[in-house]
């Protein structure tokens, strides 16, 4: 099957015309059994008539020839499309991360071969767990960060937190916290973004990676980031999975002739992937389609989005190394100050706050029985998204006096219509989470009240008073099950 893993996005510098030339490549893996052992099921990438692959050596299975060092065996408890899969999801985020490798006694044998070093894998998705325990069964010392609760099965593998505990009891980042390690995964993001890698620009101007190497001696960096996320990631979660969904299709759909063949290195069926499919450390995709194309999943989405960031301003995901990295309470310090001397929104509306109001706003915000506080992102999807909840949404500003007006108001509101069928939720768009959710939501001004069907973003509504006619009209449509009348999010109130 084709694997989108190892898509290389415009990365070779050329250009056809306007458009930057993109290669795809692509391997076909096979299951079977060979002319000099019928009764043995394997797995195996077919060879090509690519001369570039001719010095390795290949077996027959009658109608296809297969690359010898990519041979595993099936044991008779694992099926071979379980085999198929896990074979296609081992060869990236576990075969090529895989920090050292050495042969027993000095043997050049692919078959003679062990595996070390210290290896992190960053996000907390399946795939992120299968690389994890993979590496970990492998022998690799495996550190697995994630925002959530990942569930490796491997009692091998550390799980952690973007920040974790030093040696003094210190909150520090997680790089920081395993000190050196070999090899970094990444699961839901890719430092290297997109740009050029050459022999002289071997970080591809990326200063996190030029920092992995220089302060954690960390020589492989590993992205699985697929094009399907990177769109996700780049239009949003409402506009978004079209486009990548429509980007998966094309993929499935693309000829092998216009693909670059590729090869996994030695060592990979008996060493690698033997050992996983041997310790029953499986990745199991449920699909009767021939090609294999990895998408993208919300759980991801929300997991990047949601990261906390580095105080530098420069959106580096916290943990990842910085220039100076600082410890959490430093960054709420530099946080708050910001906060203080930010231009605020609420200006352009009667003026804003000031730091007591600010204060007394949030507290009466915490103790409201009838609203449901939502915190950016991460908050969002779970207590709207992932409950398929039917909700109104009020995007606010603590700095903003319009706001602070409306909320009693909007409390009444909530206390006359909420039910189990429709929460009333308000949400900060003040810092960077604030504003990560709000770039998510679409909001280009507060107030503003965004409504949800079954998760689903259905409209939104910007009012700077309550009661309000659209809003009104809005929440009926939703509870009849109306489509949204777009009039009532252009319109001016």
């Amino acid at each position: 099957g084709e694997l989108e893993s190892f898509l290389l996005h415009g990365n070779t510098g050329e250009s056809t015309g306007s458009t930057a030339a993109t290669k795809v490549g692509s391997l076909t893996l096979v299951t079977g059994s060979t002319q000099e052992d019928p009764s043995q099921r394997i797995v195996a990438v077919q060879t090509n008539n690519n001369d570039i692959n001719a010095n390795y050596e290949t077996v027959s299975m009658g109608d296809v020839d297969v690359y010898a060092h990519t041979i595993a065996t099936i044991p008779q408890k694992v099926s071979e499309a379980d085999a198929l899969s896990t074979a296609a999801a081992a060869l990236v985020g576990i075969h090529c991360a895989i920090p050292k490798v050495g042969g027993v006694g000095g043997s050049d044998n692919s078959n003679d071969v062990f595996y070390t070093g210290k290896a992190v894998v960053v996000g907390g998705n399946d795939y992120a767990c299968f690389v994890a325990d993979g590496l970990a069964t492998l022998g690799i010392e495996v550190s697995l960060v994630s925002t959530g609760s990942p569930r490796a099965k491997n009692d091998g593998v550390y799980v952690m937190k973007p920040s974790d505990l030093n040696d003094d009891y210190e909150e520090v980042g997680f790089s920081t916290a395993v000190g050196e390690f070999d090899s970094l995964i990444d699961t839901i993001s890719n430092e290297r973004k997109g740009m050029l890698i050459t022999e002289d620009n071997p970080y591809g101007g990326s200063t996190v990676l030029k920092l992995l190497q220089s302060k954690h001696q960390c020589n492989k960096y590993i992205s699985t980031l697929t094009q399907s996320q990177q769109i996700v990631k780049n239009e949003g979660v409402l506009w978004g999975p079209g486009k990548a969904n429509d980007h998966v299709k094309k993929m499935e759909s693309i000829s092998l002739a216009r693909c670059a063949s590729l090869v996994p290195s030695l060592g990979f069926g008996s060493a690698t992937l033997q050992t996983l499919l041997d310790s029953n450390v499986l990745f199991s995709i449920k699909s009767n389609n021939p090609t294999v194309s990895r998408g993208w999943a919300l759980k991801d989405f929300w997991e990047e989005t949601s990261w906390p960031r580095d105080s530098s301003g420069m959106g580096i995901r916290f943990g990842m190394p910085a220039e100076e990295e600082e410890d959490l309470d430093e960054q709420f310090r530099r946080e708050q100050e910001r906060m203080q001397t930010r231009i605020r929104v609420g200006s352009e509306v009667g003026g804003g706050m000031d730091d007591t109001e600010t204060t007394k706003q949030v507290l009466i915000d915490q103790t409201n029985p009838y609203v449901m506080q939502i915190a950016g992102v991460d908050g969002l999807a779970q207590e709207v998204v992932s409950k398929q909840k039917d909700c109104v949404v009020f995007v606010a500003m603590r700095s903003c006096r319009t706001c602070k007006g409306i909320n009693p108001v909007f409390t009444k509101l909530a206390r006359e219509r909420g039910s189990d069928e429709l929460m009333f939720a308000k949400a900060d768009a003040t810092g960077a989470t604030g504003k990560a959710l709000g770039r998510q939501l679409g909001i280009v001004s507060v107030p503003s009240f965004v409504l949800f069907r079954n998760g689903v973003r259905y409209g939104a509504v910007s009012a700077s008073k309550l009661p309000s006619e659209r809003l009104d009209q809005a929440l009926n449509d939703l509870a009849e099950g109306k489509d949204f009348d777009t009039s009532l999010e252009e319109a001016k109130e």
